[in-house]
């Protein structure tokens, strides 16, 4: 049985006698493009590995109005692709459009020249493009070649909300066009491997929840909207790029991606006391819910499919379009892995637990967990309970999703954890092909929490290689296995408990576990410090007090000023020491002292960060790299062997210029960018722009000895010779001399500035009163400015950029930089994510104004707070 519905066959492009056909007639033509429409290929879903080349093509499909043109063009545009629209490539090889060929020619003719010119457009375009079908190619033998092509190649159904749809098109009402997605959907499902739902600004900030009809609050501040025209795709250009880096394992742009939260660097399977907030679809749907919230202080966010009854796919498609919804809601909110779980019992509603004959039927389930893997989760569970034929078609169609093999017990297996039925599962899932197991069962005895123990022993003894474990017991009396069990532990979130909560809904909170691990001496309250010379007004001491707190961590961070380096020595020899930020003037000063660097702040030869390292007993663990394992030795006491320096400087940097250039601005080979100063947050500023993959960066600084200076600094170094950056695999740092030259002619104008220079007097001196040459402000796309001085914080520059925002300019300034660099200390620090909204606020709150100011503009900012990442 498939998940497709077979929709009646329909003419759409024929003339209707009738007022009320041809009404319809029209409407769906506008919905195709004048093109007939496709009709269902005789055949069942698609079965693919979803294991694909780098370099393979990604073909994007859908219906005219789900964004899917643009999406291609912002892939092409971002990756250097080859953009190949499928229906100018038919002009192309015809001398004329679709319409007009099918007007001179009878279908037959038609139809063989469409099949013709298609499957050579696919057969000559197998590598590095990205091809854009329109209606036109889903004619029946249209389907086949993409069925085909699926098999080695990402074949990905773009879809989107009616509302959007409609609004584009401006054909038919919204019902008409729901009902169109309904009839079509399963046609493009039938064809394609992959789906990604284009989710707009407005969807998302009407949440998830559809019964809400009062519209949001439009932000006034440049930093929360999405003005038109030049940040408004910029959410879904990240979405869709993070997307296709996933699924096509596109390790170099994953590392990109990444490099501005340390922790996603170790997978999150293979850190220590980690976990995974659980929500139910159903409650996501009811109910109006604070996604950010819900991920603050967890490592991963686990999407429970539950359904009140056994859903019948293929009488409903709304199920599978709304369940693509909520996961692009959800990516589009979180930064944490998504993990995506199908329940295989009903819950009758009024009910706490399941029903033995509520067990969901094979075939139904495995829709259900097919539908997942479309969406390229992170994590997707299968239920050994359910035999290998099952969980075998979804293990070997997972692509680049890893696999956790799930069994939950309503009862006690005989001879519980210390029997031989666990041993068994996992040697099941292990032979299957999984990469993670979890198993749970409820407490009858606290002493059952002893018994998981000696289960997680058991497995650490077999030989390795060894599948991750969770392993944990449910109920009242099984909490104290959930806090003690070290990897994913399911947890909830205030706002998810109710009464009518059952034994599968977790029942403790992140917060609750971390307390419990510092409570039972697991884990030791460690102190932090911000070390420099003058950090008396410094606000990161606010920023991670505040977040510890809402962490349930017993963390302190305060201020350490010290008039030389040796008072370092003060830090260290402090057993409960859990790392420092750097100030002036020991960023370069404390290197000697080091005993091992990050890749980033080697290349930048400033440190803001130190780590301790501690003794520790899994670093030989060959999955992680000699860095990672800093990240094991969190939140434990002892002495301390060695001090490990990191950069968090240019992740600020990095995140801003990413926040606030427009997809009509993304970096290609010719992008270039300028850094004004020449210090050590220049030096910052410029290896972010070579992370992003600028290729052309020009430094500007008063003394032009300083300037060339940093500029030596880069070009000397080879250890971009591995990333994918240009054609002659390096970035090349020039300097400008003088603020009245004009623009060099041989480069574009740069779309990336980042000013490094303080806007305040400095020893008796003036302030620089500092402006752009207006001659190096002649981008005809405008680009995004990122003044890092807050004291003051309106500054010369950030007043004469916000005056050209019409041309497309964007402005950040100090305030947006300080907590994005705070939230990769904060994982440096602790080894968990960081509350990014609250620590944004908390920098917002906590900041005065030396040079004063009427408050309206923090206000603002305050009013429009979110976590989102970059």
């Amino acid at each position: 049985m498939s998940i497709l519905v077979r929709p009646p066959k329909r003419k759409l492009d024929a003339e209707a006698d009738e007022g009320s056909r041809k009404h319809s007639s029209a409407s769906l033509r506008d919905l195709h493009s004048n093109r007939a429409s496709p009709v269902l290929y005789d055949n069942g879903p698609l079965h693919t590995s979803r294991k694909f080349s780098p370099k393979a093509s990604v073909v994007l499909i859908g219906i005219r109005g789900t964004g899917k043109s643009s999406l291609a063009v912002i892939l092409a545009a971002t990756s250097g692709r080859r953009l190949i629209d499928a229906d100018r490539h038919f002009h192309q090889m015809t001398g004329c459009s679709r319409a007009a060929f099918k007007k001179d020619n009878d279908h037959a003719v038609y139809r063989q020249q469409e099949a013709r010119i298609f499957e050579s457009m696919l057969s000559d375009h197998q590598e590095e493009c990205v091809i854009a079908c329109g209606a036109g190619s889903m004619e029946r033998s249209g389907q086949q070649l993409l069925r085909e092509f699926a098999q080695t190649h990402p074949v990905i159904h773009i879809t989107r909300d009616p509302e959007s749809i409609q609004s584009y098109l401006k054909a038919w009402d919204t019902q008409k066009v729901r009902h169109f997605l309904e009839l079509s959907g399963p046609i493009y499902r039938s064809c394609s491997n992959l789906e990604f739902f284009n989710l707009s600004e407005a969807a998302n900030r009407e949440s998830i929840h559809k019964d809400s009809h009062e519209p949001s609050p439009g932000p006034k501040d440049q930093r929360a909207q999405t003005p038109t025209p030049f940040l408004t795709l910029k959410r879904v250009q990240r979405d869709f790029l993070k997307f296709i880096a996933f699924v096509i394992g596109d390790s170099i742009e994953l590392s990109r991606q990444h490099a501005s939260f340390p922790l996603s660097f170790l997978p999150v399977e293979t850190r220590r006391y980690t976990s995974a907030v659980s929500v139910p679809f159903s409650v996501l749907c009811e109910r109006e819910l604070d996604i950010e919230e819900l991920e603050f202080t967890v490592d991963a966010f686990e999407l429970r499919i539950d359904v009140a009854s056994p859903p019948d796919m293929e009488a409903d498609s709304n199920l599978v379009d709304r369940i693509s919804e909520v996961v692009s809601i959800l990516r589009r909110n979180i930064i944490v892995p998504l993990m995506y779980h199908v329940e295989s019992y009903i819950i009758p509603r009024g009910s706490r637990s399941p029903v033995p004959a509520s067990r969901t039927p094979d075939e139904s389930y495995l829709n259900l967990v097919r539908h997942g893997l479309r969406f390229a989760p992170s994590f997707l569970t299968v239920d050994l309970s359910r035999d290998d034929s099952v969980l075998s078609q979804v293990v070997s169609a997972r692509g680049t999703t890893k696999i956790i093999g799930h069994f939950e017990a309503f009862h006690p297996l005989p001879g519980g954890w210390d029997g031989d039925e666990y041993m068994k599962l996992y040697e099941r899932a292990k032979r299957l092909g999984c990469n993670v197991v979890r198993f749970c069962q409820p407490a009858e005895t606290l002493e059952d929490n002893m018994a998981v123990q000696r289960f997680r022993h058991r497995i650490e003894s077999l030989p390795a290689p060894q599948l991750p474990l969770i392993a944990y017991n449910t109920g009242p009396l099984g909490r104290m296995s959930r806090c003690l069990n070290p990897i994913l532990t399911p947890v909830t979130h205030p706002s998810l408990i109710t009464e009518s909560s059952t034994q599968l809904v977790p029942s403790i909170t992140a917060r609750d576990a971390q307390q419990a691990l510092y409570s039972t001496f697991a884990l030791d309250p460690m102190q932090f410090f911000v070390f420099g010379a003058n950090v008396t007004h410094s606000m990161s001491p606010a920023m991670h007090n505040t977040a510890f707190k809402l962490c349930g961590m017993p963390h302190h961070y305060s201020i350490y000023e010290s008039p030389t380096l040796r008072g370092l020595n003060d830090l260290v020899e402090n057993q409960f020491f859990g790392g420092s930020s750097v100030s002036l003037p020991y960023k370069t000063e404390v290197i000697p002292l080091l005993h091992s660097m990050s890749p980033h702040a080697r290349a930048i030869g400033a440190v803001n960060t130190l780590i301790p390292i501690r003794n520790n007993e899994d670093s030989d663990d060959p999955r992680l790299s000699q860095q990672s394992s800093v990240f094991l030795q969190k939140s434990r006491a002892g002495p301390i062997k060695g001090i490990h320096g990191d950069n968090t400087d240019w992740i600020g940097i990095c995140n801003c210029i990413r926040r606030g250039l427009s997809p009509a601005n993304a970096v290609r080979p010719s992008t270039t960018g300028l850094v004004i100063g020449s210090g050590g947050m220049a030096r910052a500023a410029v290896y972010s722009m070579i992370h992003l993959g600028v290729q052309n960066v020009f430094v500007y600084n008063r003394t032009l000895a300083n300037a060339e200076k940093l500029a030596h600094h880069y070009n000397r170094q080879d250890f971009f010779a591995s990333e994918r950056i240009g054609a002659d695999g390096r970035p090349k740092v020039s300097t400008l001399s003088s603020l009245d030259e004009p623009w060099p002619a041989e480069y574009k104008q740069p779309t990336i500035i980042v000013s490094g220079i303080p806007a305040h007097g400095i020893g008796g001196a003036p302030a620089p009163n500092f402006h752009m040459p207006t001659q190096w402000l002649e981008s005809p796309t405008g680009g995004v400015v990122v003044d890092l001085e807050y004291k003051p914080l309106n500054t010369p520059l950030m007043k004469q950029i916000r005056a050209l925002s019409h041309r497309g300019w964007v402005a950040l300034d100090g305030l947006d930089v300080l907590p994005e660099q705070g939230f990769a200390q904060f994982e440096l620090f602790t080894g968990r994510r960081a509350p990014r909204r609250l620590m944004r606020k908390i920098v917002l709150q906590e900041y005065e104004d030396d040079e004063g100011h009427d408050g309206s503009g923090i206000r603002d900012r305050l009013q429009n707070l979110d976590g989102q990442p970059t």
